[in-house]
């Protein structure tokens, strides 16, 4: 339910909640893949980086590349689908969740390939979650990440001429991001399994939120619009 007042507060709050597993998720990518699963500008440009100093194969960007792309085909399927905007992204986020525990429970297995197999899955799962937070449609978080978020945050300020709606939004996903990456971080400095774990977990409460109805928390949510 959106009002003319603000965005629906439900789709705020779980894409919010995205956003803090794709911070995890990115500082694990990095940390432990050497490569982005999800941020795929910067993947590009480190493949670039690395063809250009002769530092590394950069079969692992290419793999991240293509399976992100075959997520995103899968997840611009799913979106049109004739459902509401709440449950197609609240289902695709609870398919995300479930993918992301098993690139965890990949690594955790220690299997042969296991990096490249655990680099495949979250790819893929990263591919279709943005189907899904570009179908939620909120202004500057379509994708997890702070560039466009921090413009918005400037030209729409009152300094700018602008009427400064969306700050807090804007500001909260900043922090959000901020957070999911120290969290992946530590958390992954002592088990990476674990880490991606929690992450996956982040996105299934985010889904779990979308399709929740008969609760408490549901009805007041339902009667907030976030600006």
């Amino acid at each position: 339910m959106t009002t003319r007042a603000g965005h629906d507060a439900k789709l705020v709050i779980a894409i919010l909640l995205v956003t803090m597993a794709m911070g995890m998720l990115d500082a694990i990518s990095l940390l432990h893949l050497k490569i982005f699963a999800g941020y795929m500008t910067a993947t590009i440009i480190l493949m670039a980086v690395n063809i250009a100093t002769s530092q590394a194969i950069v079969l692992s960007g290419l793999e991240a590349i293509g399976f992100y792309f075959l997520g995103a085909m899968l997840g611009g399927r799913l979106v049109r689908r004739q459902r509401s905007v709440r449950a197609t992204v609240g289902d695709i986020l609870l398919g995300v969740g479930a993918m992301v525990g098993l690139a965890a429970w990949i690594w955790h297995a220690n299997i042969p390939g296991d990096i490249y197999i655990t680099l495949g899955v979250l790819s893929f799962a990263m591919g279709l979650q943005t189907s899904a937070t570009r179908h939620a449609k909120l202004p500057d978080m379509v994708l997890p990440a702070a560039t466009m978020v921090l413009h918005g945050l400037a030209h729409n300020s009152s300094a700018a001429g602008g009427n400064s709606t969306g700050t807090l939004r804007r500001v909260a996903a900043i922090f959000s991001l901020f957070v999911g990456a120290a969290i992946g971080t530590l958390v992954s400095d002592r088990s990476v399994s674990l880490g991606i774990a929690l992450a996956g977990g982040t996105i299934i409460v985010a889904g779990g939120l979308l399709l929740l109805r008969k609760h408490p928390l549901a009805f007041h949510l339902d009667r907030m619009s976030i600006p």
